[in-house]
């Protein structure tokens, strides 16, 4: 693997950066409130939004964790010697094995923003019935419609074009949802094979990487933005019942 692309793709896991205690509120030198069952509604939100993003810090670093191993096999960049029916070799075979997981991960911090945007947003879709692709795309238009949802939407929506080399690449998302998709449901990615089930041309494995980091990267810095202005909006904020009182002051 080149060293600017190794060097580039570092970078950017590198920057993300999750702060595991941000919705703690502490009462006391080591202690916190874990949780409140509450009627008031913004209470609930509150902790649930804790809830949420505790999950989203551990899938973190379980992709960071992955990246780590996957970038410390030797990958190679350049397309000259890649033969997509060629044998893997043990080494690639275990760097695949963590892209795949990034890959799987990844799509669950997308499902991780829906969920976030419909507490924060009050859009009240059914838990079982949230799906990222669906949820955005509903709301990205007509009169339910935000704005939020629309630059996420468009993210989604954006097509695969291989022709441009600039980063970060067009159309990643598309890209993976299509190689999850292959994992769940038919012949595996990985594996070149020609058959009546199916024709799959095993990708390079750096390019795979490449991808998943840069969807990586665009999910979690929405996830920042939409976190960062909901603890923005709650400084010193205390849950129903728990807020100081003029006497306290």
């Amino acid at each position: 693997m080149a060293r600017e692309g190794k060097a580039y793709l570092t970078e950017l896991v590198e920057s993300v950066i999750c702060v595991p205690d941000a919705f703690r509120i502490r009462c006391g030198n080591d202690n916190f409130i874990f949780s409140i069952q509450s009627k008031n509604q913004e209470t609930n939100d509150y902790f649930a939004i804790s809830a949420i993003y505790d999950t989203i810090c551990t899938i973190d670093s379980a992709i960071k964790f992955a990246f780590a191993e996957a970038i410390a096999i030797d990958l190679p960049e350049s397309l000259d010697t890649y033969n997509p029916f060629s044998q893997i070799g043990e080494d690639e075979r275990i760097a695949i094995y963590h892209v795949e997981n990034i890959v799987f991960r990844v799509s669950i911090l997308w499902d991780m923003l829906a969920q976030l945007c419909n507490i924060i947003y009050q859009t009240k879709v059914d838990l079982k019935k949230l799906h990222c692709g669906r949820y955005f795309d509903a709301f990205s238009k007509g009169d339910k419609s935000f704005e939020f949802a629309k630059e996420v939407n468009d993210y989604l929506e954006e097509k695969e074009d291989t022709s441009i080399d600039a980063n970060p690449w067009p159309g990643n998302h598309a890209f993976l949802a299509n190689y999850r998709n292959q994992m769940t449901h038919r012949v595996s990615p990985s594996i070149s094979s020609i058959s009546t089930f199916g024709y799959t041309l095993r990708p390079p494995t750096m390019y795979l990487l490449h991808r998943a980091v840069e969807d990586y990267y665009k999910v979690s810095s929405f996830l920042c933005r939409l976190v960062n202005q909901y603890l923005d909006e709650h400084q010193n904020w205390l849950p129903f019942g728990l807020e100081k009182s003029e006497e306290d002051e």
